[in-house]
């Protein structure tokens, strides 16, 4: 009978069919949230490599594209599974990937150096969102939890806060101390020569010897490289005590110097002069060709003397 204390013990509770769902629900909710966070990393970092210039990159460019699949495929293992090593796993991907952005901020990561950009920002936040959501989906716990307090199921999570205020202080700090701009020094007055390569005759490069490049827009206008593209492409500066640059043997355009962070940016012609990150030896011309940042990357021809004639377009 319904009254008997025995039947009683076999009724469900009043609120049974709650008290189990809630729980897998706020789970389900941080899982979904963190995979669309990581698939939001991913795309960036697959844009990057495709169409901004880091493919060619040696080490930085392969990285991109393991960091981009390993993304879609952690966020793809996330929403399938409600297993807690999964979401952590995911959670530390996302720490490891902010990581390797504050290295390449402040140290350098395989010789390549970022600069902080509204894109990179955007990217490191996103980073710690998918690290505190994921972290907290692979903590919580597992048990019911009362339908009045739904997040009795996070508080096993508790420790996922203090990592993530640290993380987002290290990011912080990682931002103030980077450098707000790119730029390869060239001492001196004597911060061009010319070199020739077999298949585009003789083009400018810097002191070391690397080959410059200037970018070409709709037209030949000149585009000015700013934010995220100088992370790739490098201006040419010299010093701010360093007042003029003289033409060496073989150059016959005109230089010029023009105002930049930390110093003036060398000019070709009136054309700015960059060196191109994806170089890592004198000579190489990986930059050649490449469309990004409103324009294409070109060689500089030394015997140019007018703008029109400046940028190498084509194998002489």
């Amino acid at each position: 009978m319904p009254g008997h204390p025995a039947a009683r013990r076999l009724l469900p509770r009043g609120d049974g069919s709650r008290t189990g769902s809630r729980p897998r629900s706020w789970r389900l909710a941080l899982r979904l949230s963190g995979a669309l966070l990581l698939v939001a990393s991913g795309i960036e970092h697959l844009e990057l490599n495709l169409g901004g210039g880091y493919g060619r990159i040696p080490t930085i460019g392969p990285l991109f594209l393991l960091q981009a699949a390993t993304a879609f495929a952690l966020a793809l293992a996330v929403s399938a599974t409600p297993l807690p090593v999964v979401s952590l796993g995911g959670a530390l991907f996302a720490l490891a990937t902010l990581g390797g952005y504050l290295l390449s901020l402040n140290v350098g990561l395989f010789g390549f150096h970022e600069v902080v950009t509204g894109p990179g920002i955007a990217s490191g936040l996103i980073d710690i969102a998918a690290f505190s959501v994921l972290a907290l989906a692979g903590t919580a716990a597992q048990g019911r939890a009362s339908f009045r307090r739904p997040f009795r199921a996070l508080a096993p999570g508790v420790l996922v806060v203090p990592i993530s205020l640290a993380a987002l202080t290290a990011f912080a700090v990682g931002l103030a101390q980077a450098s707000p701009d790119g730029g390869v020094s060239a001492a001196g007055e004597h911060a061009l020569t010319v070199v020739r390569l077999p298949r585009y005759g003789s083009v400018l490069a810097n002191a070391r010897g690397d080959t410059l490049y200037l970018l070409h827009g709709a037209g030949g206008a000149q585009v000015s490289c700013e934010g995220s593209c100088l992370s790739l492409w490098p201006p040419l500066v010299v010093g701010p005590s360093v007042r003029t640059v003289r033409a060496g043997p073989g150059l016959l355009g005109k230089l010029g110097l023009v105002p930049r962070a930390g110093g003036r940016q060398v000019t070709y012609n009136g054309y700015r002069l960059y060196t191109y990150a994806g170089d890592t030896a004198p000579g190489q011309t990986n930059g050649e060709g490449i469309v990004s940042f409103g324009g294409t990357w070109y060689l500089v021809r030394a015997s140019a003397t007018r703008p029109a004639t400046t940028a190498v377009t084509r194998a002489t």
